[in-house]
């Protein structure tokens, strides 16, 4: 599977824009194509792509399917990708709770107020506002 994500993303990088198919099915530039006077079919290579990573059960084309894999990620990946994240709500004494915390982590000196946003899962600003509540 990962050799088959890593050729997907060669493919994609190499051909910026369509690739062009000759009626046999091999592919061709389009210059050679009309000094040679061969007939070719564009083909965007992005459909081929998710055509062969469907065939081995990726269906990337599923919008459902697609948003599950992300939260997955993001799960595994204990939410550091971007996007992927859900905004969270805080009771005002988990907020309490956390500006505590952040006092003592403080009063010790290991860190930042932005390094300690983001080990607690807050926006920095989010994370100032609560301190200036």
């Amino acid at each position: 599977m990962r050799d088959l994500i890593k050729a997907s993303i060669a493919e994609l990088k190499k051909n910026e824009g369509f690739v062009y198919e000759t009626e046999d099915g091999k592919l061709i530039d389009l210059q050679e194509a009309a000094k040679k006077g061969i007939a070719v079919t564009p083909k965007d290579p992005k459909e081929s792509v998710l055509k062969k990573l469907s065939d081995a059960g990726l269906d990337l084309a599923d919008g459902k399917f697609v948003n599950e894999l992300n939260e997955l990620i993001g799960l595994i990946t204990s939410g550091s990708s971007k996007g992927s994240r859900k905004r969270r709500t805080f009771s005002n004494s988990e907020k309490e709770k956390i500006i505590a915390e952040w006092k003592k982590v403080e009063a010790k000196g290991k860190k930042t107020k932005a390094a300690f946003a983001r080990e607690i899962g807050v926006g920095y600003q989010t994370f100032i506002n609560w301190l200036r509540g």
